[in-house]
C-alpha cells in the first residue's frame, strides 16, 4: 500500500509539473488548428511551411500523449 502511494505521488508531482510547464487547453487548441490546416487541400502548397507546422503538430501529440499516459497511469 505504501509503495503504491509513493507511486501514485510520485505521478501527481510529474502532472503538476507537466501541467505548470504546459499549458494544456492551449496545446489541444493548438493541435485541433494544426490539424484542420493539414486537411486543408492547399496546406501542401508551401511544402516547407507545411513540414514545419507538421513537426510541431507530431511534437504536441507526443506532449499531449505523454501526459494522458501519466494520467491514465494514474488512474489505475
Amino acid at each position: 500500500r505504501a509503495e503504491t502511494q509513493t507511486v501514485a505521488d510520485e505521478i501527481k508531482q510529474s502532472l503538476a509539473l507537466l501541467g505548470g510547464i504546459f499549458d494544456w487547453d492551449a496545446a489541444l487548441r493548438r493541435f485541433d488548428e494544426l490539424t484542420a490546416k493539414a486537411e486543408d487541400p492547399d496546406f501542401w502548397n508551401d511544402p516547407e511551411k507545411a513540414q514545419g507546422l507538421m513537426r510541431e503538430r507530431t511534437r504536441l501529440e507526443e506532449a499531449i500523449g505523454r501526459y494522458r499516459k501519466l494520467e491514465a497511469a494514474l488512474a489505475d
